[in-house]
C-alpha cells in the first residue's frame, strides 16, 4: 500500500493505492544553507574566471533570469549576485534584469516580485523579453541547421551578460537551463519556431527520437541551440538544481557551457529513475504550482510519465492548470479532421507549441489519459483526454479501463522524474 499526498496546484490530495510502486527522485543531500551553496559555487567556478574578475570594469550588465514558469531560486540568488556586481563597481542604475520568457506571456509587478524578491524587483530595472517585438531584436547569424538567430537587443548592447537558471530535464530539448536561457529564452519568434520545428522527424512526421529528456548528442533541438551560441553567449552562468520541495540543493557557476554540463550530470544522477518494466497504470502529479500552472507546462510531466506506461495503459494525471491551456496557438492544432492533415500542416507551417500538440497526440493514440484539472471538460476531450473533476472520479474512470490484476506506478513529482527502462 502506497500512502502519500499528491500536489495539485497549491493543494495536497491524500492517495492510498494497493500494490503500487512510487517512482521517486533521489534526495539531494542538504550540506549547507542556500546562501552557503550559492557562495561556494561563486568562489569555485567550474571553468573560467570568477564573477568578480569577469565583471570588474564593465559599465553596463544584463542579468537574464527565468520567468514565472521556471523556478531557480532567483529570490535567494540575486541579492548575493547583485552585491558582488556592486562590489565590481556597478551601480544599480547600470544593471538590468531581463526575464527570459521565450514565447510565454509577460508578468505583473506582483509576479516579478515573487520571482526576484521584493528588494531586487524595486532596485533594478526589469524587462520582460518579447519574442514578437521586432524593434527589440537583432539578427546575429544563422546556425548550421538554417535557424536565423534573433536576440534581444538589450543583451547585445550590454558590456557583459550574466545568466541565472536552473538545470532540469526538458522533454524535447534534453535539458533546460544553460544556453536555453538565451535561445529560446531571449530569442525572436522566428528563431524559436525554426528551432522547435526540428522536433519533427521529416521521415515519419512524428516526434524525432533524439528529442527526449536527458538526450543531447542526437538531439537536433539541443544541437541547434548550442550552435547558436557561436553568435552570442553569456559571460557567466549561475545555475542551481532544486530538490523536490523547490529549494536550492546544489549550484554550479562559471563559463556557461561547462557549468551547465556539470549541472546536467547531477540532474541525470538524481532525477532519472530506473524501472524494470512499464506499468498498466501510472498516477502522476506535476508536483504542484507552478509546474501545473497551465497545460503546456503540465504536459512535461505527462510526457515523462508516459515512458513508464505500457501501450494501451492508463495515465491518471493531476494538473490544476489555473491559467488554462497556456497559449491559444496550442488549441489550433486540435481542429484538424485527422492525423495526416495535422502532420502535413505542422511540417508545412510550423508554429511554436506544435511540438507539444504533436507529443500529446502521440500519447493519446497509445494510452488513455485521465486528467484531473480545472480545465473545462469539453476542452479536455478536444485534447484527446478524459476529464475528471476530482481524483476520486478519475480513479473510478481508470478502474473501468484496467485489467483485474494491474500494475501501478505513482509519480509524485512528474516534472522532475524521468523514468527509463533498466
Amino acid at each position: 500500500m502506497a500512502r502519500l499526498n499528491l500536489a495539485i496546484g497549491l493543494k495536497k490530495i491524500p492517495v492510498e493505492i494497493d500494490d503500487s510502486q512510487v517512482l521517486a527522485i533521489k534526495t539531494i543531500p542538504h550540506t549547507a544553507s542556500p546562501q552557503a551553496i550559492i557562495s561556494r559555487a561563486l568562489e569555485n567556478p567550474v571553468a573560467g574566471e570568477t564573477l568578480g574578475a569577469i565583471f570588474s570594469g564593465a559599465k553596463q550588465v544584463v542579468v537574464v533570469a527565468p520567468d514565472k514558469t521556471r523556478n531557480c531560486g532567483a529570490n535567494a540568488i540575486l541579492p548575493i549576485l547583485i552585491a558582488q556586481l556592486n562590489a565590481c563597481g556597478l551601480a544599480d542604475a547600470n544593471l538590468k534584469i531581463v526575464l527570459a520568457t521565450g514565447t510565454h506571456a509577460g508578468h505583473t509587478p506582483q509576479q516579478v516580485a515573487a520571482i526576484l524578491g521584493n528588494e531586487i524587483s524595486k532596485r533594478i530595472e526589469v524587462f520582460d523579453h518579447n519574442c514578437r517585438a521586432a524593434e527589440n531584436l537583432t539578427l546575429v547569424g544563422e546556425t548550421r541547421f538554417g535557424t536565423p538567430v534573433f536576440i534581444n537587443h538589450r543583451l547585445l548592447e550590454a558590456d557583459k551578460t550574466l545568466v541565472v537558471a536552473a538545470a532540469v530535464h526538458h522533454y524535447f530539448a534534453g535539458f533546460g537551463g544553460g544556453a536555453k536561457m538565451i535561445n529560446p529564452g531571449c530569442a525572436g519568434y522566428e528563431t524559436i519556431s525554426k528551432n522547435h520545428a526540428l522536433t519533427i522527424d521529416p521521415q515519419t512526421g512524428w516526434l524525432h527520437v533524439g528529442c527526449r529528456a536527458g538526450e543531447v548528442e542526437t538531439n537536433p533541438v539541443q544541437l541547434d541551440i548550442a550552435d547558436s551560441m557561436r553568435f552570442f553567449a553569456a559571460n557567466f552562468l549561475f545555475e542551481t538544481i532544486l530538490n523536490d520541495a523547490g529549494k536550492i540543493a546544489a549550484a554550479f557557476a562559471g563559463e556557461m557551457m561547462a557549468a551547465h554540463r556539470q549541472a546536467c550530470k547531477l540532474v541525470d544522477e538524481f532525477y532519472k529513475v530506473k524501472i524494470a518494466e512499464r506499468a498498466d497504470l501510472v498516477v502522476v502529479s506535476c508536483g504542484g504550482y507552478p509546474k501545473d500552472i497551465n497545460f503546456i507546462q503540465a504536459h512535461k510531466s505527462l510526457h515523462n510519465a508516459f515512458y513508464a506506461l505500457k501501450e494501451g495503459g492508463v495515465m491518471l494525471a493531476l494538473a490544476e492548470c489555473r491559467e488554462g491551456v497556456g497559449s491559444p496557438t496550442f488549441l489550433e492544432w486540435f481542429d484538424f479532421a485527422d492525423d495526416e492533415s495535422f502532420r502535413a500542416e505542422l511540417k508545412k507551417n510550423y508554429k511554436v507549441n506544435g511540438t507539444t500538440a504533436l507529443a500529446l497526440k502521440m500519447k493519446t493514440r497509445a494510452v488513455s489519459i485521465i486528467l484531473v484539472s480545472t480545465l473545462p471538460a469539453e476542452l479536455v476531450r478536444k485534447l484527446g483526454m478524459i476529464p475528471a473533476a476530482t481524483f476520486e472520479e478519475g480513479w473510478k474512470l481508470a478502474q473501468k479501463k484496467l485489467p483485474q490484476h494491474f500494475t501501478t506506478y505513482i509519480i509524485p513529482n512528474g516534472s522532475l522524474t524521468v523514468p527509463f527502462l533498466n
